[in-house]
């Protein structure tokens, strides 16, 4: 099953993910997703937004895949390339 294949998430159930497990859903790393939330930028693109509870920042997982699906899916680099060359 492909990652836009993912069933819709009840929002009644759309749990709180810690920078950890969120830093998984992304690809990332958790001192990169901190940093994020100071520069307001993760990966040259504005960082998904997040939840403060006490000392704690914690992320829907609806957040995270919505901010992760805005990024292209090639199956190769020439694609890469002809992507880059169409926006310049």
């Amino acid at each position: 099953m492909r990652d836009n294949d993912c069933p819709q998430i009840d929002s009644a159930f759309d749990p709180f993910l810690s920078d950890v497990d969120a830093a998984k859903v992304l690809g990332s790393t958790s001192a990169s997703l901190k940093q994020s939330r100071y520069t307001g930028v993760l990966f040259g693109r504005p960082a998904p937004k997040f939840i403060k509870m006490g000392r704690s920042a914690k992320y829907k997982l609806s957040t995270l895949l919505e901010f992760r699906d805005q990024f292209p899916e090639f199956q190769n680099t020439a694609e890469v390339h002809v992507a880059k060359a169409v926006q310049a």
